[in-house]
């Protein structure tokens, strides 16, 4: 039987809700036109899309608040029973993008709980019976679990203090505890860092709940997803597998496609070069506890110190003679009354350079970009640059539009054609249509555009502005991933600097050729993209993980408390996999130790040519033979908690 069909027959045995005949428009522009929709009790899906064309209503119309229009067939939403097993229920829980906060600025992180279950809060009230009925104890205590683990440990802290990352937390919070059988992601990695960004990965992956996930953060896509629905034309498409495989399918397709329309060869080069782009999902973290930890801190500082004399060699090697636009040596500073942020920290911008700025939220990188920029000074140290330097800074906010302009009056400026940092020209409404517009709404008044049609516009405007330093703060937040695609080309040809602040780690792996980071009050400076430093920020990730491990176990205290899971005893055929699970594991071991000492012996001088397939074969291996191994120990941790 054919994998497709098998998979579509264990779909509908397992069917949390199907919404048939979904026809929705606002005015002339038609979102969904006879669109349908199945989600099951295993499903991982990815929803895809440009922005503006219908993801978030997706969402709505699940949750119930936006209704279909009135047509013929009438819209269907079908909504499983389960019939007593409420694990087939269909219930649902959204988990927005912004922390709700009108009129609950004295609610404490604790208390928010209740804002998303109101019925809750009047049964805890008043029928606390009712309430441990309804699971209300376990989600509470997973909720505060997940919030500790997330590094929220004063739970009376009021909402309206915290950072944009720390809400985000709550609400990451919010949807790893919910009991529902189908949660609803909306871009829950904005604002977030990568250690933050790697924890909630983990936490969804260990998933057994279906989950609908809106993100432009392609590595996410890759590691979660074994489902891709893409919103274009009105129709939701299907595609059974994961993210990595849908882009090889329409990889296929377009070369199909090419065949087909060799006229259109041209207008087709540019998504072409997008879609074949590939993403590599690095990034598996192990959680094995069962080695020595003196022997595992070693391991890993070799596997550190070897990571950094990588990237060191590489630095050696570039002989890159290029201007230098910024300079600073010995640079120190710190706000009144506060403790410093950098102490006698050194670094040089070229022309060329596209650094990523890397670290945990609050050390200091929006505070270096204001030192670059000179918005304000250093306590000490030596700031240099170049002679009538050109510094462009984009931030988080999209407030430069003007909501009664049009888009013809934003990016023309009054005229026919827009200026280009080049000192080209071109027609307005050709730029405008660059950007994955419709020609027709060029002179649509920008109210009328949806929040990420808005973001892709301040994307438009912002790369007319011409500068010898780009500064990005989190580009790629609210941007649909065919918009990333371009600021990725954009980046990669502008000729001057760009400094990029972002947790997309496929975006800094495209666009980056240098790497700055900070932690512990000093910068370190690696000459290599996100992909060289990716092993020595994953071996820092394993020091500082042991280091608390090794933390607690002398304090004699534990880590947050996991959510609730049953205890069920080992069956015969598992008490079997027990005792065979230790050869299998060796096995793994000892084939996972070859790969890695061929990647150790390789000569990384040579890895710069495009032909050398090399180190991808093995670390393509090496992947999957870490994945295999984290499985094997989870296996085994969870065989040997049940071997009572």
């Amino acid at each position: 039987m054919p994998n497709a069909l098998i998979i579509s027959i264990i779909r509908l045995m397992s069917l949390l809700c199907t919404l048939k005949n979904i026809r929705l428009s606002f005015g002339p522009k038609i979102i969904f036109d006879n669109a349908h929709l199945a989600v099951s009790t295993s499903d991982r899906i990815g929803l895809l899309g440009l922005n503006g064309k219908g993801k978030s209503t997706l969402f709505k119309i699940l949750t119930g608040d936006i209704v279909p229009d009135h047509a013929t067939p009438p819209f269907e939403f079908n909504k499983a029973r389960g019939d007593g097993d409420e694990s087939k229920r269909f219930s649902l829980f959204y988990v927005p993008q912004e922390l709700p906060l009108e009129n609950l600025a004295d609610i404490s992180i604790k208390d928010y709980f209740f804002v998303f279950y109101p019925e809750l809060k009047s049964i805890y009230e008043t029928n606390l019976h009712r309430f441990e009925e309804m699971h209300g104890w376990e989600m509470v205590q997973n909720y505060e679990s997940y919030l500790k683990t997330f590094g929220h440990e004063d739970l009376n802290k009021k909402v309206s203090e915290l950072s944009g990352g720390e809400q985000k937390k709550i609400l990451l919070s919010l949807g790893l505890s919910s009991t529902a059988n189908l949660v609803l992601w909306d871009e829950p990695t904005n604002h977030l860092d990568i250690e933050t960004i790697k924890i909630f990965e983990d936490e969804l992956n260990s998933t057994t709940r279906a989950f609908m996930l809106i993100t432009h953060d392609r590595f996410l896509l890759s590691k979660l997803t074994r489902r891709i629905l893409h919103i274009q034309h009105g129709r939701i498409e299907n595609f059974n597998g994961s993210y990595t495989d849908y882009l090889s399918f329409l990889e296929r397709e377009e070369s199909s496609k090419l065949r087909l329309l060799d006229k259109l060869k041209n207008n087709l080069e540019r998504e072409q070069a997008w879609m074949r782009q590939g993403i590599k999902a690095r990034g598996t973290r192990s959680k094995k506890r069962v080695e020595n930890f003196l022997d595992l801190k070693s391991r890993v500082s070799t596997i550190k110190s070897e990571a950094k004399k990588n990237l060191d060699l590489t630095l050696q090697k570039s002989g890159r003679q290029t201007k230098v636009l910024v300079s600073f040596s010995d640079l120190s500073f710190q706000y009144p009354d506060q403790a410093p942020l950098f102490e006698n920290i050194s670094g040089e911008i070229h022309k060329g350079n596209k650094i990523g700025l890397l670290g945990k939220n609050g050390v200091g990188k929006t505070t270096l970009l204001k030192l670059i920029k000179s918005d304000i000074f250093p306590v000490s140290g030596v700031m240099k640059t170049a002679d009538n330097l050109q510094i462009q800074y984009f931030s988080q906010k999209r407030d430069e539009l003007e909501i009664d302009m049009t888009p013809h009056q934003l990016l023309g400026d009054g005229s026919d054609f827009v200026n280009l940092p080049d000192g080209s020209k071109k027609h307005v409404s050709s730029y405008f249509e660059s950007f994955l517009f419709h020609r027709d709404d060029i002179h649509r008044p920008l109210k009328t555009f949806s929040g990420g049609e808005k973001s892709r516009l301040q994307l438009a405007l912002n790369l007319t502005k011409s500068g010898d330093i780009l500064i990005f703060d989190e580009p790629t937040n609210d941007l649909d991933l065919e918009t990333i695609g371009i600021l990725e080309e954009k980046l990669s040809e502008f000729q001057g600097a760009v400094i990029l602040i972002s947790h997309d780690r496929a975006f800094l792996s495209t666009v980056t050729n240098k790497v700055w980071l900070i932690e512990n009050k000093k910068l370190q400076n690696f000459e290599g993209g996100y992909e060289q430093v990716a092993p020595y920020l994953e071996a820092l990730d394993l020091e500082r993980e042991m280091a608390e491990d090794n933390i607690e176990s002398q304090n004699g205290t534990n880590a947050p408390l996991s959510p609730v899971k049953e205890v069920i005893k080992l069956n015969n055929k598992e008490k079997k996999r027990l005792e065979t699970i230790y050869d299998d594991i060796e096995s793994t071991e000892g084939k996972l130790k070859i790969i890695e000492e061929k990647i150790a012996n390789l000569d990384f001088s040579k890895l710069a040519d495009p032909k050398n397939q090399e180190l991808k074969i093995l670390t393509d291996a090496q992947t999957v033979l870490e994945e295999r191994l984290l499985a094997l120990y989870e296996e085994l941790e969870d065989l040997e908690s049940r071997n009572t």
